[in-house]
This record gives structure tokens, C-alpha cells and sequence, in this order.
């Protein structure tokens, strides 16, 4: 009994002087809840997966509250919004292609919530869906047929619907670019021009500057990106703050201006940037962290935007909202895509359809 006892107090002795298990270095960091601080109300613009492979379009409200606004039968990835400048209408792009069949429009009228589709112009390939400052929808498309072109002289037109239609001297790989007006469920050709002939064509029409919003617009939102200097104080200093970023992505830091002060991101090199994660802004105490409450994947990608007193950074499925004065997190979002701002109806002023340009 007395061995037996000793054996024992052995073995709690030798326990008890064990260190814990260390936790599994592949196991991911739980989140730690943060309680949101109250903001003005602000409505998002949101796109949610629905089986078995359409989406949603959803406007979010900062009090919880959602509306469903259409459900389209085309996958998420790639949709494309347009407003008119009232507000009160919306198109829903389906860029289509070979894999997923003809391109398709959505018009939604956002205050019946009746929504009808649209088989997109045939006569070529559409590079743009807008509206004018009527309110009527308008699609840009790059001609793909075959033309008949013809020299006079030392000038070169095209013969095109029984037209001459003239091919600038600057243009050597010339086509055609339509504009077509949806018209009673039809869509009436109203403009025609000779231009390049590449995937920007379409741009070149008098029309794409008569758009109030289109689905290649700019978001107003989007904030000013400048990649800082490999050898910079700031890219140094992230350098040393960021042992690890998660990933090996080439690329280097880049400043995010906001009214409270800069957002430091990772940025993807090439034609192409785009910021992801690491992301980190100063806090009180003037060092550098992550946003409270941000937690993305380590590859995703962030889409930095602010209105007002709001900061939004949007991942691929997550948006998150911030208090910028006191750089607090005041909403969280999950299980959505391609998050912006809700626009505010805007005056009747084209503002233009330009290839996508800031953030990408």
C-alpha cells in the first residue's frame, strides 16, 4: 500500500510539472468579439450565393434589416451593377460568354421590385450597360460580324445598314462600336461608329459620355491608392510590424487615404492591382494594427471605401464597417459578396463610361 501510494503521488508530481499542450500552429485564431459602435444609419449594396447557382441581390441596412431586390439565374462572380441617377431603377449585368451562354441584363425598378431580363444586343460583344440621364437603359457593343470595307480615294469606310461609315486614318485595326437604347423590350441601334477594334471600342462612341452610370463606372466611393517606396519609413516600419503576412504573393505595401489618416495594405503587383490582406492602420497609442475586427482570410482581397464618417473594406465574402473618428468597428458582415454603399440618387450630370478604373 505504502509503494502504492507513492507510485501515485510520482505520477501526479510529474503531471502537474508537465507545460500544457502547445495549440497547433495550423489552427486558426478565433475572432474576438467586438461590440459595435453606433454610426449614422448607412444602407449597403450586396450580392449573396443562392442555390443552386444564381444570386441574390440584396440591399443591407445598418439596423439589420435586408430586402431582397432580384434573384438571377447566372452565379455571382462577375455581375455588374448599374443605377440610373433617381435612383429608382437598376440593371443587373450577366457578362455571358461561351461557358455561360448569352450575356443577359436584369432591370429591376427598385420601388415595385418588379424585374424583368434581357437578352443583351446580338450584334456583337457588349463592353458596357448604362443609363442616361432620362433613365432609359443603354448598351455599348463592340461590332464581331463581318464588314465590308471599301476605299475612296485615299479614304476608307465601312458599308454597314446601307451606310457609309467613315474609318478614322489613326485606326489601322478598325471595327464597328453600336450604341442600342432598350426601347418596349427591343433594343434600338441609335449611334454607330468606326473605331479600334479591340475590347475598349466601345468607349470611343459619343454615347458612353451621356451615361449617368454604367456597369463600368468607377465606384465614387473607392479610395485614392498610392503604392509606397520599397525603401519608404512607412514600408519599413510595416515591414517590421508584419513578420508574417500569410502568404507569398508578389507585390509591396500601399497608402489608403482616409479623412482619419492612412490605411496600409498589401498590393498585388502588375497591370492588374489588387490590395489584399495584411492590412493595418495606427490606433490610439500610435502603433500599427490590424482593423478591429477585420479578420479576413490571408489571401483575400480588400476593397477599401469610405463615405461620410464610414470606412468599408470588403473581402471576397465579408464586409466590414468603421466609425473612422474613433476607428472603431460599427457593423460586420458575412456570407456576402462584392459589398459597396448604397448610392445616394445623384444630379442628372453624365459622368461618362470609362474602362474600370481605382481599386480593382
Amino acid at each position: 500500500m505504502v509503494r502504492a501510494s507513492c507510485l501515485v503521488s510520482a505520477v501526479l508530481l510529474v503531471s502537474a510539472c508537465q507545460k500544457p499542450p502547445e495549440p497547433s500552429a495550423t489552427e486558426p485564431t478565433p475572432p474576438v468579439a467586438v461590440a459595435p459602435v453606433k454610426v449614422a444609419p448607412f444602407s449597403l449594396s450586396v450580392l449573396q450565393d443562392a442555390a443552386p447557382s444564381g444570386c441574390t441581390w440584396l440591399r443591407l441596412e445598418s439596423d439589420g434589416r435586408r430586402r431582397a431586390l432580384v434573384t438571377v439565374d447566372a452565379a455571382c462572380e462577375g455581375l455588374q451593377l448599374a443605377w440610373s441617377a433617381d435612383g429608382r431603377h437598376a440593371a443587373v449585368r450577366d457578362p455571358g460568354g461561351s461557358a455561360r451562354g448569352p450575356g443577359r441584363v436584369w432591370t429591376v425598378d427598385l420601388t415595385s421590385g418588379l424585374a424583368s431580363a434581357q437578352l443583351l444586343p446580338e450584334e456583337g460583344l457588349t463592353g458596357a450597360v448604362g443609363f442616361d440621364s432620362v433613365g432609359r437603359l443603354v448598351a455599348l457593343v463592340a461590332h464581331t460580324g463581318d464588314l465590308v470595307r471599301r476605299a475612296e480615294g485615299s479614304k476608307e469606310f465601312f458599308l454597314f445598314d446601307g451606310r457609309r461609315i467613315p474609318i478614322p486614318e489613326t485606326e489601322e485595326g478598325a471595327g464597328l462600336a453600336h450604341a442600342f437604347r432598350l426601347e418596349a423590350g427591343v433594343w434600338k441601334r441609335t449611334e454607330t461608329v468606326a473605331t479600334r477594334d479591340d475590347a475598349d471600342a466601345v468607349f470611343a462612341l459619343t454615347t458612353a459620355e451621356m451615361l449617368v452610370s454604367s456597369t463600368v463606372s468607377g465606384d465614387p466611393d473607392a479610395l485614392a491608392v498610392q503604392p509606397l517606396d520599397e525603401g519608404s519609413q512607412d514600408a519599413a516600419r510595416l515591414d517590421a510590424v508584419v513578420a508574417h503576412r500569410g502568404h507569398d504573393v508578389f507585390g509591396g505595401w500601399a497608402r489608403v487615404e482616409t479623412r482619419s489618416g492612412p490605411l496600409f495594405s498589401w498590393q498585388t503587383a502588375g497591370e492588374l492591382t489588387t490590395l489584399m490582406m495584411p492590412v493595418r492602420w495606427e490606433v490610439d497609442d500610435g502603433h500599427l494594427a490590424e482593423p478591429q475586427g477585420l479578420s479576413l482570410p490571408a489571401q483575400s482581397p480588400v476593397h477599401a471605401m469610405a463615405r461620410g464618417d464610414l470606412l468599408l473594406l470588403a473581402g471576397t465574402m465579408q464586409a466590414r464597417v468603421y466609425d473612422l473618428g474613433s476607428k472603431r468597428l460599427a457593423a460586420s458582415f458575412d456570407g456576402f459578396r462584392d459589398a459597396r454603399f448604397w448610392p445616394a440618387a445623384s444630379p442628372l450630370v453624365p459622368h461618362g463610361a470609362t474602362a474600370a478604373s481605382g481599386q480593382q
